[in-house]
């Protein structure tokens, strides 16, 4: 089924994980804005409209014209390829192809797991430090210190989350729900391994940084080079023990989702060495998180 539109509005177009079917997780997607407005200016594109009106505002009027098309593979014919906008819980990310691998070239900022459950938000240090169950936060966000780095405001919330995105604990890396959108996964320490041969093989073994690094915001002349188009930003990371926000601007925290007895693996990014770091950490760590093509 086609909805008719005037040619000046938006193509009515809830199919938000671009497979020509509008299934559970583009109804996740539009549930998630019910009764949103003013997002026109944050949307992936105009091929990505949940409203039939150009009104800017995600109503009940557009979600009863999406359920009666929910559950049909009649859409317009848009055919997702890696390199394309990803839209996702409201957000358009940016992708890349790397020798076969699709990534995110941002760090992930939905504040829900796969299914739409929310996650929980503990902006609070000490409540941090004590979890044991997924939690997300924004670099300077709430109670406990801020030590930054960064030639932006990134203990301000606001910059922070449009920089670099949401830092996560690794019990929500962990959590069956699943973080990144349908089709994707938290990149596990074998992809990210994947990645880091890539690299060597194009002549930037032990230069992972130079590689991955984005051309600018790093602290002290720490730039990379984004050869690959990763764009790896200096989000930094909060503290497992005090819940302190640290390292922005300086260095980037990335979770993979394999175990490392009782930790999880992550990849790490520093404005001062070449290379990229791998290392386990505390399920405690708020740690930022990249999205990796099944």
């Amino acid at each position: 089924m086609v909805w008719a539109q005037e040619p000046e509005v938006p193509l009515f177009n809830p199919d938000f994980d671009g497979d020509g079917c509008y299934g559970i997780s583009d109804l996740t997607a539009v549930l998630c804005m019910f009764g949103e407005c003013g997002l026109m200016d944050g949307d992936a594109s105009p091929q990505f409209q949940p409203y039939v009106v150009g009104d800017s505002c995600y109503s009940a009027f557009d979600l009863v014209l999406f359920l009666s098309l929910f559950g049909t593979c009649d859409g317009p014919e848009l055919i997702w390829s890696c390199g394309d906008v990803l839209a996702h819980d409201g957000y358009g990310y940016n992708t890349v192809e790397i020798a076969g691998q699709c990534w995110f070239s941002e760090n992930l900022r939905s504040a829900h797991y796969t299914d739409g459950t929310p996650i929980e938000t503990v902006t609070d240090a000490a409540a941090w430090s004590g979890l044991s169950s997924g939690a997300t936060v924004i670099f300077g966000e709430g109670t406990g210190g801020c030590a930054e780095l960064s030639p932006l405001d990134a203990c301000d919330e606001t910059v922070s989350l449009e920089a670099f995105g949401r830092l996560y604990n690794g019990y929500a890396v962990s959590d069956g729900r699943g973080l990144c959108p349908v089709g994707w996964h938290v990149p596990s320490d074998e992809d990210w391994t994947v990645l880091e041969d890539v690299l060597d093989e194009m002549g930037y073994g032990g230069q992972e940084g130079v590689a991955l690094k984005t051309t600018s915001g790093w602290y002290n002349s720490g730039n990379g080079q984004d050869i690959v188009g990763f764009s790896g930003v200096p989000g930094g990371y909060r503290f497992r023990n005090n819940g302190v926000f640290l390292d922005a601007g300086a260095s980037a925290y990335m979770w993979s989702s394999s175990p490392s007895g009782g930790e999880l693996w992550f990849r790490y990014l520093n404005n001062g060495d070449l290379d990229m770091t791998r290392s386990d950490s505390d399920l405690r760590s708020g740690f930022s998180v990249r999205c990796i093509l099944d």
